[in-house]
């Protein structure tokens, strides 16, 4: 089974972050995640997978799942350098928007 990649509701958060209450792997990684991403001048969406089911049937045992402009970054732990070289590079449509 293939987990769909869901698509942030903010439309100005280039990192969607999914998470769970009580993950420590979370809890570590998400002040990581929200550095680079101010760092970068962009939004982080943050979802409790455990509050949407579709989202806990694809992710239950993947979190924290960094996804960046619509694909899987990171599982488990998040590594800044990596994370602020994939903020780096901005889609096509972003550039052509200034988002």
């Amino acid at each position: 089974m293939t987990s769909r990649i869901p698509s942030p509701t903010d439309p100005d958060a280039r990192v969607l972050y999914l998470t769970r209450e009580g993950c420590h792997l979370c809890d570590e990684a998400l002040p990581v995640v929200r550095a680079e991403a101010d760092r970068a001048g962009s939004a982080v969406e943050v979802r409790d997978i455990d509050e949407d089911p579709a989202l806990l049937a694809d992710w239950n045992h993947d979190v924290p799942v960094i996804i960046v402009d619509g694909a899987v970054h990171a599982r488990y732990r998040v590594d800044a350098a990596a994370l602020r070289t994939a903020l780096a590079k901005r889609p096509l449509w972003r550039r052509l928007l200034r988002r």
